[in-house]
C-alpha cells in the first residue's frame, strides 16, 4: 500500500511503485470533485514525471470547460476509476465496474480532452492510459470541427506514444467525426480493450462510435491498432459518402488494424470504416478481424476477415442500455480464449466480474455470468 501525503488545496499526491507503467516511480494523485481532478491534470501536465490520476467512485461534470490535460512534458499518464477509501486511507482500493465512475459533459461540452504537444529538443513521447471510467453526454463542437465528444486523445509528438483505452463506457456522446472518441498519434500505437460504445454520434457528418488514426509507427509494431472485447452498438450519424456511423480507422503504410472478439451492432450506414492514406502521399495499410460481428464495412480498404460472427447478439435489455449476452446469445463462449497482444491479459469484463469462463471467452465488453453448458448441449430439456 502505498503512503499517502495530504498538501495544500486538499488534493492527496504519494509517491510509489506505477506498476501500470512498469517504471520505478511516480507522482499519484487521488481525486473526490470537479475542481482536484482539473487540478491533477494541471500538475501532472506541467509534471516531468510519470503520474497517475485516481478518482474516486462517484460522478464528475465538467461544468465550465471540458477536463483538460495539455502537455509537452514526456511523463506517462495514467487516469483511472473506481478507487475507494482501505483502512481510512483514500484511493489503495479498487473497484473493476466502469459505471462506478463517471465523468459526464451535461449535454453541453466534451468531456475530457488529452493533448501532448512536440517539444523541442524531447527524446520521448509519453504513452497515456485511461482505464475503468465511463464518459457519457459529451458534446463536442461541430461547428468548431471538434472530435470526440466523450474522449480526445492526440499526440503529435515525432516520438513514439502509445494510447491505451482499457474498460470503459463511452456513451451518448456526439462530435464532429468520432462522436464518442477520437485517438489520434503522429507516432505510436492504439489499444482500445474491454469497452463499450453505446448511442454515439456524429450529428452532421460520419462516425459515431470511434475514430483512430495511427500516422506512423515503429518497424515491428503490428498491429499498431488493436480493438479487442469491446462492443460497439447504436451508432448514429448522416454519413459522409461511404463513411458510416461505427468505427472508422485511418491507416498508412505500415500500420495494421485487429479487431478481436468484437461485437458491431446497430449502427447506421456502416459498422467498421477503414481508409488507407494514399491519397495524401503515406501509402495504404492493412486490416483483419478474427472472432467479431462485423456487418457492413466500408472505405477505400479490404477487410482480411476470419472466424467471423453473424445473427442477433441477444443483448439482454438494449433498450435500456444492458449490452450483457443473454443466456441464450449464439456468441456465449465464442471468442478467442486468449486474446492477443493485451498484457496483462483480461481478467475482468467491463462490469468487473472474470473475463473467461468455461475455458473460452465471449465476444464484446461482457462475459455472461450464469449460462451453464449443460443446458446449452440441450441436457436438462
Amino acid at each position: 500500500m502505498p503512503t499517502i501525503h495530504r498538501r495544500a488545496g486538499g488534493a492527496l499526491l504519494a509517491f510509489a511503485a506505477f506498476a501500470a507503467a512498469d517504471v520505478a516511480s511516480a507522482a499519484i494523485y487521488c481525486v473526490r470533485n470537479e475542481s482536484e481532478l482539473q487540478q491533477a491534470l494541471n500538475d501532472a501536465a506541467a509534471s516531468g514525471n510519470d503520474d497517475e490520476i485516481r478518482i474516486r467512485e462517484g460522478a464528475y461534470t465538467a461544468f465550465s470547460q471540458s477536463f483538460r490535460y495539455t502537455a509537452t512534458t514526456t511523463g506517462w499518464l495514467v487516469i483511472s476509476g473506481g478507487w475507494t477509501t482501505v483502512d481510512g486511507v483514500d484511493c489503495v482500493g479498487q473497484g473493476r465496474d466502469a459505471s462506478r465512475t463517471i465523468l459526464e459533459g451535461a449535454g453541453q461540452r466534451s468531456v475530457l480532452r488529452i493533448t501532448h504537444l512536440a517539444a523541442e529538443g524531447a527524446t520521448r513521447a509519453p504513452s497515456v492510459f485511461v482505464q475503468n471510467l465511463s464518459l457519457r453526454n459529451g458534446r463536442g463542437d461541430e461547428a468548431a470541427f471538434e472530435r470526440g465528444g466523450a474522449l480526445d486523445v492526440s499526440g503529435y509528438s515525432d516520438h513514439y506514444m502509445e494510447i491505451r483505452l482499457d474498460n470503459l463506457v463511452v456513451a451518448d456522446s456526439s462530435g464532429y467525426f468520432g462522436g464518442g472518441a477520437n485517438l489520434y498519434v503522429k507516432n505510436g500505437m492504439i489499444r482500445v480493450l474491454n469497452s463499450l460504445f453505446a448511442g454515439n454520434r456524429s450529428e452532421t457528418v460520419a462516425t459515431g462510435h470511434l475514430t483512430t488514426t495511427v500516422v506512423a509507427t515503429e518497424a515491428g509494431t503490428s498491429p499498431a491498432v488493436t480493438i479487442a472485447n469491446s462492443t460497439f452498438v447504436g451508432g448514429r450519424c448522416p454519413g459522409q459518402g461511404s463513411r458510416g456511423c461505427g468505427v472508422s480507422a485511418g491507416l498508412p503504410e505500415g500500420v495494421r488494424l485487429d479487431v478481436v472478439n468484437s461485437l458491431f451492432f446497430d449502427n447506421e450506414i456502416s459498422d467498421l470504416n477503414i481508409e488507407g492514406m494514399s491519397v495524401i502521399g503515406l501509402g495504404n495499410g492493412e486490416a483483419h478481424a478474427d472472432h467479431s460481428l462485423i456487418g457492413t464495412v466500408s472505405g477505400n480498404l479490404p477487410l482480411d476477415a476470419t472466424n467471423l460472427l453473424s445473427g442477433d447478439p441477444r443483448f439482454v435489455d438494449a433498450a435500456n442500455g444492458d449490452y450483457r449476452l443473454r443466456d441464450d446469445s449464439p456468441f456465449i463462449n465464442q471468442g478467442l480464449a486468449a486474446v492477443p497482444l493485451t498484457q496483462p491479459p483480461l481478467a475482468h469484463d467491463l462490469g468487473g466480474s472474470p473475463r473467461t469462463r468455461f475455458g473460452a471467452m465471449d465476444p464484446g465488453a461482457y462475459e455472461n455470468q450464469t449460462w451453464d453448458f449443460i443446458f446449452r448441449d440441450g441436457f436438462g430439456d
